[in-house]
């Protein structure tokens, strides 16, 4: 009766299909590699939230007893909410509540667009002053990219106006996410009313303001920036041009005579007073966020960019310039590259320190076992949709190690067993 083959001595009886199964994998390995998803880190899943809620003039108190207990015993009708993590932090006019989900809650997108939708069902609910109810959940998204674009003589006007063409490139690229700009700057018309003016005519600034709220003018309160009491009035967008300002009439009386803005105030078009600003290598600038869609490929996408940035950068005017802040994609690139150089580091060195102490037959054997075992690794990282980021490449570079400290045991095995008198066939099974 013949004896039952184990798995070992099937696969040397058949080698043949052994070895083209094994090269079909390595290949498959091989053709993987640029294709497979690539990411700086592993995506995972953010459970927190934040709601806020405005209620200007309202005072702790008041925001306690008319926003906040009835918005946390909404919040906590949901079952999705861990109550024991979340809690509320009140102030004057404003609730900010953060939120925290279970965590067997895996579909958190499905659950926060559930919840905006009640939140804002819900305002109807509270107080005619609670003006806006905001839910955040975006505290996981990350940027791939951070560009800036600057110049010393182009305005931010201008600098906007590149910006949203290179806004308008970008989207075409399937892997890019959201795009954000910061530190942009909208010009406003400024109206500063002058005193002695006011007094020639015999008007006050609370007539002025009331006949510029009358045409659609919009004010910021009013500020004191010099000895001498200044007024500013800003205007909507439905005042294109200065002189559109200027010839607004602000008094008549039943003689016709008529005084115009331009006869009682300075109206000029300026950049708002910033309380917060960009600059890089001490120049203005604005900067743009550019983040990945989930499940694509950092690398390529960085490549696509690449080609866009370098297009873009030739219809640029000399006097601007864009900059990168930093780049993910660069840095995972870098990394491969890398654990590519690792690799190859390992083969010879495991050659040549095995070559000291075994044959060289013997060596090319333990070293072949680290590129067929890693490549036969990142095929199956890209059947099964497994990433390769900094987590998944410290696994493969600690296994180089194991890899090569299971071939030295086998082969070691196997060369004492013949040295015993086994035959090389019972040798090689054991």
């Amino acid at each position: 009766m013949e004896k039952k083959r184990n798995i070992v001595e099937w696969a040397m009886h058949y080698r043949q299909i052994v070895i083209l199964v094994t090269c079909c994998l390595v290949a498959f390995g091989i053709y993987s590699l640029p294709q497979m998803q690539k990411n700086e880190f592993p995506d995972f899943t953010i459970r927190q939230g934040m709601v806020i809620a405005v209620a200007p003039g309202n005072t702790v108190n008041e925001m306690v007893e008319q926003v906040t207990k009835p918005l946390e015993d909404y919040i906590f009708s949901y079952k999705e909410v861990k109550k024991e993590k979340t809690f509320s932090t009140t102030r004057d006019g404003i609730v900010f509540v953060q939120v925290e989900l279970n965590d067997e809650l895996n579909n958190k997108d499905e659950f926060w667009s559930k919840f905006k939708h009640g939140v804002a069902t819900f305002k109807s609910q509270l107080p005619p002053n609670v003006l806006a109810i905001q839910v955040m959940d975006d505290f996981g998204d990350t940027s791939a990219l951070l560009i800036t674009m600057e110049s010393k003589d182009k305005t931010y006007r201008e600098l906007s106006d590149y910006m949203d063409e290179l806004k308008n490139r970008l989207r075409r690229i399937s892997s890019v996410g959201r795009l954000t700009v910061s530190g942009e700057r909208a010009e406003q018309i400024s109206i500063y009313l002058d005193p002695e003016r006011l007094s020639h005519y015999g008007l006050n600034e609370q007539l002025i303001a009331g006949q510029l709220f009358a045409k659609g003018f919009v004010t910021t309160g009013g500020r004191i920036q010099t000895p001498q009491y200044v007024l500013p009035v800003h205007v909507e967008k439905t005042f294109n041009t200065l002189y559109d300002v200027q010839q607004q009439i602000v008094y008549s009386d039943p003689s016709g005579n008529v005084v115009r803005l331009q006869d009682v105030a300075r109206v000029v078009k300026e950049y708002p007073h910033a309380d917060s600003y960009i600059k890089n290598n001490g120049t203005k600038c604005i900067l743009l966020s550019v983040e990945m869609k989930k499940g694509k490929n950092i690398v390529q996408m960085g490549n696509d960019i690449d080609r866009v940035l370098e297009e873009f950068k030739t219809e640029l005017p000399s006097e601007v310039n864009m900059f990168r802040i930093t780049d993910q994609a660069q840095v995972v690139g870098d990394s491969v590259n890398a654990f590519l150089r690792e690799l190859v580091i390992a083969i010879v060195a495991v050659v040549i320190v095995v070559m000291l102490l075994l044959p060289l037959r013997v060596a090319l054997v333990a070293a072949s076992t680290i590129p067929v075992t890693i490549f036969i690794s990142l095929g199956l990282f890209y059947a099964f949709g497994i990433e390769l980021n900094t987590v998944t490449l410290a696994a493969l570079i600690v296994t180089l190690g194991m890899i090569v400290d299971n071939s030295i045991v086998i082969i070691d095995s196997y060369l004492e067993k013949i040295g015993e008198g086994m035959s090389r066939w019972h040798a090689s099974i054991f």
